[in-house]
């Protein structure tokens, strides 16, 4: 009897793990498979935390996800870590008006930032603005599209866009350590 409950003990986590398995897992380190013509703002190394969400506030077990993931990368002069929530998308907005009916709004700026699944492909996107409209004045946007490849390599596709520099697009691979 007892060897009956911890069977479907374990059986209930090795479904869970397949459910959140169906997404790409990028945890581990990564080092960057050929470094010849990378400069200082490519990350050598990248070591990568998943965590998968099973129960809900209550405890009650749900469909596991994977809530956010977290990069370190490691460049030649410093090391930087960032936290992206999966499935989250927001920004921040703000100005300053004269008065509070009629005057333009002053110092417009806004952030924005997006982490969502696409198929297979993990998109993040992160925007800044100073205009209450992309054209209205200075921005810069930065996407990566994270994607595991059969044969277990991590492509990373980063474009880099702005209005006071050429939009440029690298690809980036990795092998796992």
């Amino acid at each position: 009897m007892r060897h009956k409950g911890w069977l479907s003990i374990v059986s209930m986590l090795v479904a869970a793990t397949v459910a959140a398995q169906d997404k790409p897992d990028f945890s581990g380190r990564w080092i960057l498979e050929t470094s010849a013509g990378a400069g200082p703002d490519v990350a050598r190394s990248l070591t990568v935390r998943q965590s998968i969400v099973r129960t809900n506030v209550y405890g009650a077990p749900i469909e596991p996800f994977f809530k956010d993931l977290t990069v370190e990368r490691e460049f030649v002069s410093e090391v930087r870590t960032d936290t992206y929530q999966i499935g989250l998308e927001g920004g921040v907005v703000s100005g300053i008006r004269a008065n509070r009916e009629t005057a333009p709004i002053v110092n417009f700026s806004q952030t924005r930032f997006s982490v969502r699944w696409e198929g297979n492909r993990l998109v993040i996107d992160t925007g800044s603005y100073s205009g209450p409209t992309r054209e209205a004045g200075p921005y810069t946007e930065h996407t990566e599209v994270w994607q595991l490849e059969p044969a277990g390599l991590l492509i990373l596709s980063i474009t880099d866009r702005g209005s006071d520099i050429p939009s440029t697009m690298k690809t980036l691979t990795y092998r796992k350590n």
